[in-house]
């Protein structure tokens, strides 16, 4: 074998043994929580140093760094919230403290070793804030509108199980400075009594799980203004009407009793 072909072996060999040393864990927390974060080297491996790094938007950014002749180092940004919970160089492990939706991504863990290079595990961490939702309606001239509000993260998903009816749907997303998402969804429809006494059901997904939110419209008729100020004035006129012929009823009962007399 020549020299070049044993340089190739030695990298093919190295390369094959970093890949199959890397592993990929998955952890949940919610907002706020802590949630400890970890990797296992098996094998004998000469470890240099640990580093733990957060895969951001095609960048890896570092938190924290352990090795036997510099200590522990954590990345400014990340002091007082991130720490190494013991010092090792093979069973490395950190915590997240008070976690932010920032903090949802996958981290990986980078063992410095000699001669065999970097070898790479991850681990990735999905944050949730629990979800609010709400659903209301209200009537207007014989139109009804539904509106189903879900707030939480990640970004959660509304749909609307409605009996057959004319209807149309809005959506708006609002992204809060925390990082949680509003989805408000509004169910519109022309005729409310096409609905009277059946079930508006709004449905939410979150986190792989569904939960309905349902009302059910009240049974009875709506009046819209226009009609209301027809029918009031219609009353008006014929108790005005009722009061004129009584009045004259009256007048030509005088009339006659005073003629008798």
């Amino acid at each position: 074998m020549t020299y070049q072909g044993l340089i190739l072996s030695v990298i093919f060999i190295m390369l094959c043994r970093t890949e199959a040393d890397t592993v990929t864990q998955k952890k949940v927390v919610e907002v706020g929580g802590n949630v400890t974060l970890s990797c296992l080297l098996m094998g004998s491996y000469d470890i240099v140093q640990v580093t733990w790094q957060k895969k951001n938007t095609g960048v890896n950014e570092n938190l924290a760094t352990y090795s036997v002749s510099k200590g522990v180092n954590i990345v400014e940004t990340y002091r007082g919230r991130l720490n190494f919970t013991h010092l090792s160089l093979n069973d490395t492990a950190i915590i997240l403290w008070r976690v932010r939706i920032q903090d949802d991504g996958c981290y990986t863990c980078l063992f410095n070793t000699f001669p065999a290079g970097a070898i790479v595990q991850h681990t990735c961490l999905t944050v949730y804030e629990q979800l609010r939702g709400s659903l209301h309606y209200v009537v207007s001239e014989g139109n009804l509108t539904a509106t189903c509000s879900a707030n939480a993260w990640p970004r959660p998903v509304i749909s609307w199980i409605v009996p057959k009816a004319e209807s149309e749907k809005t959506e708006e997303v609002v992204t809060h400075p925390n990082g949680t998402v509003s989805i408000i969804s509004k169910l519109y429809v022309n005729s409310s009594t096409s609905l009277a006494g059946q079930l508006l059901i709004c449905r939410v997904r979150h986190m792989e799980i569904d939960r309905d939110y349902s009302v059910k419209v009240k049974d009875g008729r709506w009046f819209s203004v226009p009609w209301l100020l027809a029918i009031v004035a219609l009353l008006i006129v014929l108790v005005v009407l009722v009061l004129t012929v009584v009045c004259w009823r009256r007048h030509r009962k005088k009339q006659s009793e005073s003629k008798a007399s």
